[in-house]
């Protein structure tokens, strides 16, 4: 899917200030630049296509230093460059832009946000969606105690109905079937594909909304993906680690995250278990945290003694 233009003003509610039928030119590069070393005369060499550029306060600043000759030749150098859609913030107000504008296939576009700085975050974050790493897996994902726990298995094994489950005790859905992950700032993130969006199929039932069923607030849009839970067929011959020192992992888009394998028989309930599998991760995490095995050691010494 391309994004352009259209798209940034579209998401953002953006005004058009000049450029409107280059709306279609398309942001292939990530990020978002202040053009501070380019106003000051440096201008990169080369066709390849420059992120988006955003001038605010200090841009402004900066200009009004010059008389309109020079600032126009500034504005000039910029448009020369190859930028999918300039975005002014409501600080700066130079006259000649949109003058500049009109010799150059390029819209300029304005933001009401006055925080430039949160402005610029969200715009990041709403490219993060676009030009991340992603994979899809076939998993449910949902959020226990404030943890991304993806729960993989075959087919039939039992993964939907867990769910559900999980969420009559109040943890929140994020998706089944199919999640896609996403690697941003070096983590991974979990949502569901968009077309099975809010919904679960519940063998013997069909395909159930879950918001329809327990409400909006179990919903969750995405989630961090901390720990990765895999279920599995009960057999007495695999061997498991009964002290539960340290976690295993599983890689996606080549980030680690713990891995726990958790076999299916009769009499077990999963979903209590999954819950304290995310009780025993967190406690991990704890600045005071002690291996168990740590502490029955120091009893079987003391009883010893």
């Amino acid at each position: 899917m391309k994004l352009t233009a259209k798209d940034l003003v579209d998401h953002f509610g953006l005004k058009v200030e000049s450029g409107s039928e280059y709306l279609n030119n398309k942001i292939v590069t990530y990020g978002m630049n202040r053009p501070g070393l380019e106003l000051a005369g440096f201008v990169p060499k080369g066709t390849n296509s420059h992120r988006i550029m955003l001038l605010s306060s200090k841009e402004f600043e900066y200009l009004e230093q010059f008389k309109k000759e020079e600032q126009i030749e500034k504005l000039t150098s910029i448009f020369k460059l190859n930028i999918p859609a300039f975005i002014l913030t409501p600080k700066f107000k130079n006259k000649h832009m949109l003058e500049v504008s009109k010799k150059f296939k390029i819209p300029v576009l304005r933001s009401s946000d006055q925080k430039t700085s949160s402005f610029t975050q969200n715009v990041l974050s709403w490219l993060d969606e676009y030009f991340s790493e992603t994979t899809e897996v076939h998993a449910s994902l949902v959020n226990i105690f404030g943890k991304g726990v993806l729960i993989i298995g075959r087919s039939g094994i039992g993964k939907s109905e867990l769910v559900m489950d999980l969420v009559k005790t109040n943890h929140l859905f994020v998706g089944d079937d199919r999640i896609v992950i996403t690697k941003k700032a070096n983590r991974l993130f979990g949502k569901s594909h968009p077309l099975l969006t809010n919904l679960i199929e519940v063998r013997g039932i069909g395909i159930v909304e879950m918001q329809k069923l327990f409400g909006y607030q179990i919903i969750q849009k995405e989630t961090a993906v901390d720990v990765v839970i895999e279920i599995t067929d009960f057999n007495k011959e695999d061997v498991f680690d009964r002290l539960g020192n340290d976690f295993s992992t599983k890689e996606y888009l080549g980030l680690k995250i713990p891995y726990i394998q958790m076999p299916v028989s009769s009499g077990r309930n999963l979903s209590s278990l999954i819950e304290t599998a995310v009780s025993q991760l967190k406690s991990t995490e704890a600045n005071d945290f002690i291996p168990a095995t740590e502490i029955l050691s120091a009893r079987l010494k003391d009883f010893e003694e």
